[in-house]
């Protein structure tokens, strides 16, 4: 229509129509813009490094438990991967690109296996996810054992390195390793003599402690602590900077004498080349998961700090964790650096 024979009235009411059209047209662009928010479509996987039974497959259980029970997902297994530290476990998760229905529990095997050689996997091979939570370290003996306090393990360290057979877990390198050899250091004994061995996970090491193969497990709270409040156990020292709320009679290092604390973060990651749909979608679950009260009441049973970072905060964790784990176990001469 040719504006010159139109009123004032006219072209009015023709913007009016217009302006509804240009609206509907747009508001229906967007929705093909906007990518789809991802969901699992089948059974999602929970790969967890320790056998049945250690403290990385009951964290992957209730992780499991509050999932299902406040239906944020449908169906979800734990999938045990023993062997290597957790080397097992990361290449089978990693075999799966870009597919958000594994994920696995990431300890610091995951840095330390890749600065030993003993795996081509590292975490920057995979996707954070989320740090969830950091457990104490505990310096465990059976209440039989002549070692009853950080004094005499030290006493009797320096006497003779290797007269003392003590577990680090599942893997040399890792946080239960720095600890003893932080506490080693500070009572004058050469770290790299002590006799150490590893088992397949927390729950191999207890049942080897308690069968009197060996005689110290430096360990997570969740492994030791049971044996500890049914006599089984002494736990005779705890690497935190105060007494846990879970094992009040239980000594600090620092109370000790010896100035170590030292943690072990737990995180969650996922294959690589995960989609930002997909990894908003962890970050959701799992930020709730650290909210909910079961989650928390665990961590205060089993002396865990509440710790949440979310994917890229992990990732540049992980980034900086690991040179401090280069450092440490160059130090211990785990590595040719």
């Amino acid at each position: 229509m040719n504006p010159a024979f139109t009123t004032p009235r006219m072209r009015n009411a023709i913007r009016r129509i217009h302006f509804p059209i240009a609206l509907i047209s747009l508001l229906a662009a967007v929705p093909c813009a906007a990518q789809p928010a991802w969901k699992p479509e089948r059974v999602v996987e929970l790969v967890v490094v320790s056998a049945p039974g250690g403290g990385n497959d009951r964290l992957g259980r209730l992780l499991q438990r509050i999932w299902l029970e406040n239906r944020w997902i449908e169906n979800s297994q734990v999938v045990n991967k023993v062997g290597g530290g957790g080397t097992l476990a990361y290449n089978y998760t990693n075999q799966r690109p870009g597919d958000a229905h594994t994920l696995a529990i990431a300890r610091i095997g995951l840095l330390s296996n890749h600065i030993l050689g003993l795996s081509t996997i590292n975490y920057t091979d995979l996707t954070p996810l989320a740090v969830m939570s950091t457990e104490a370290i505990c310096f465990a003996v059976r209440a039989d054992s002549p070692i009853r306090s950080m004094k005499d393990l030290v006493a009797r360290l320096k006497a003779d390195p290797q007269s003392v057979s003590i577990s680090l877990g599942s893997t040399r390198g890792a946080a239960t390793h720095f600890a003893l050899a932080r506490v080693a250091e500070a009572g004058g004994v050469d770290p790299r003599k002590l006799k150490t061995l590893t088992f397949g996970g927390g729950a191999e090491s207890v049942t080897n402690l308690l069968g009197g193969h060996i005689d110290m497990a430096v360990a997570a709270p969740g492994n030791v602590l049971p044996h500890h409040k049914n006599g089984s156990m002494r736990i005779i020292g705890m690497a935190t900077r105060q007494r846990s709320a879970a094992a009040p009679d239980v000594p600090t290092l620092i109370e000790q004498g010896y100035d170590v604390v030292q943690g072990n973060w737990m995180a969650l990651v996922g294959p690589k080349g995960l989609a930002p749909a997909q990894v908003a979608y962890w970050e959701d679950i799992l930020e709730r998961t650290a909210n909910q009260p079961t989650w928390k009441q665990h961590l205060e049973a089993d002396a865990l700090e509440a710790e949440f970072l979310k994917s890229q905060a992990t990732r540049e964790f992980m980034r900086k964790d690991y040179e401090l784990t280069r450092g440490m176990m160059a130090k211990l001469g785990l590595t040719k650096q």
